[in-house]
């Protein structure tokens, strides 16, 4: 049996590939980790790349800053609540932490969280998931081609299976700001609460997900290490890899999980796709207990606009949402300290509002209506066009500067723009590294900037 992973561990303030940490102006290391986050190039392109409904003029209409944003809100008070009852509740299990850091144990978690909560989409393609899946699967109907004979199976396997979780996890650990030397530094805390899928890609095929590339494995396992995760496979040779995910990682899906489907849901009032009642009329019931008289009465009133209703529905269901997930996280905690809780904290059968949320997403057709609509397939197929010609530029330059020959001149201006600071980041390299830069470069495109560059390889000007 596994022994149980320790919280003194699991909250490490040390930095991957820094100095020891430096507490001189009051902030803690998670204060700042939120800091560097927001503060970051990366954090920001977020405010122009799509969450669902591509190419929105409405400013009402979520962004992946904006998601990340609220997100890391909800993530704060799970975490806030989980430290609370782990300093009211489990006395033994954190008396390895120091004295004067236990009473701000739920502030520090919630920090934690709320940090991991900013980067679990900052490495997320323009377009949303649909480009995520554009890759994919132009990858798996390219990779047989002959160009592509010098790629290890672990390679393979990256481009295959393309993640946008494991290119969050290349930015923060390798790129932005100290890139190959830790990149933003992060407390190895943040780093493993982020961690959703803490495995490499040859699991992808059974797990779906995965966080970690070939080319971080080394910082994957200096996260295991450092936090003491549960490990299950660890073969760096192979770069097959996977421990248990840290504990407070489970909170950081159920925000995720907790936003994405309240907020689509609102998204899509705001673009008729939904009718304005729908929140009232399919989730009043369960949260009328939440509901004081002055606002069931506000729901009634038809003086107020819908959004404001809607905005207060929105409020109390996330509410109910962060307390059953707490509630769940609980009354799995030795599980879950194992290493061996295989479920999500949202989709639980004791879950109310939860359940009733993910039942009417799958169940009910909510999904094809808000994703699968008339608008946003057309578009959908644009951004695949768009990131075709991206890729086939992309890759046709990779090959052609690995071979080191004397390239196009296409290649030249392409590999101009990505190398533009001069550092020469491609010379001598693997063909997968040239191929990783590459996909580096699409990945941080904003929408606009995607839509520019494949106007400018098609040669239609602006």
């Amino acid at each position: 049996m596994c022994n149980s992973m320790k919280w003194e561990k699991l909250l490490s303030d040390k930095r991957l590939d820094a100095p020891c940490p430096r507490n001189e102006n009051g902030r803690t290391q998670f204060e700042k980790d939120i800091d560097r986050i927001i503060f970051s190039r990366s954090f920001r392109r977020l405010g122009r790349k799509t969450q669902v409904h591509l190419l929105s003029k409405n400013d009402h209409i979520h962004t992946r800053l904006s998601h990340s944003l609220e997100v890391g809100s909800v993530g704060r008070s799970l975490g806030v609540m989980v430290g609370q009852y782990l300093l009211d509740e489990k006395e033994n299990e954190i008396k390895g932490i120091k004295d004067k850091d236990k009473q701000y144990l739920p502030l520090n978690i919630g920090d934690i969280v709320q940090a991991a909560c900013l980067v679990h989409d900052i490495g997320n393609p323009p377009f949303g998931h649909a480009t995520e899946e554009a890759i994919k699967n132009w990858f798996q109907e390219q990779i047989k081609d002959k160009r592509f004979n010098r790629l290890e199976e672990s390679e393979r396997f990256d481009l295959e299976r393309f993640d946008g979780n494991a290119m969050s996890f290349r930015i923060v650990s390798y790129k932005e700001y100290y890139e190959d030397k830790g990149g933003m530094r992060l407390t190895y805390a943040t780093l493993g609460a982020m961690l959703k899928y803490p495995w490499t890609s040859h699991f992808a095929e059974t797990d779906h997900k995965f966080s970690c590339f070939k080319t971080e494995c080394v910082n994957l396992c200096k996260i295991g290490e450092e936090l003491g995760l549960t490990k299950k496979v660890c073969d760096i040779t192979k770069s097959i890899i996977k421990y248990a995910r840290h504990p407070l990682a489970y909170l950081v899906e159920a925000a995720d999980d907790i936003c994405y489907r309240i907020l689509d849901i609102e998204d899509a009032i705001q673009f008729k796709i939904l009718r304005k009642e729908y929140l009232k009329d399919v989730f009043q019931d369960s949260i009328n207990k939440q509901l004081t008289d002055e606002q069931k009465y506000m729901l009634k009133d038809n003086k107020i606009s819908w959004s404001i209703k809607n905005g207060l529905l929105r409020g109390k269901m996330i509410g109910a949402m962060i307390e059953e997930v707490v509630e769940r996280f609980i009354e799995n905690y030795d599980c879950i300290m194992m290493g061996c809780f295989e479920n999500k904290l949202f989709e639980n059968e004791n879950n109310n509002l939860c359940l009733k949320l993910k039942k009417k997403y799958e169940e009910d057709g909510l999904k094809d209506e808000i994703y699968r609509n008339d608008r946003n397939l057309p578009l959908e197929l644009g951004a695949y066009s768009v990131l075709k010609t991206l890729l086939e530029t992309s890759m046709d330059a990779a090959c052609e500067i690995y071979e080191d020959k004397n390239s196009s001149y296409k290649t030249k201006i392409v590999k101009k723009i990505i190398d533009r600071d001069g550092k020469e980041r491609m010379k001598g390299e693997s063909l997968y590294k040239i191929i990783m830069l590459f996909l580096d470069y699409i990945n941080c495109m904003t929408d606009d900037y995607a839509t520019f560059i494949n106007r400018q390889l098609l040669g239609l000007g602006n």
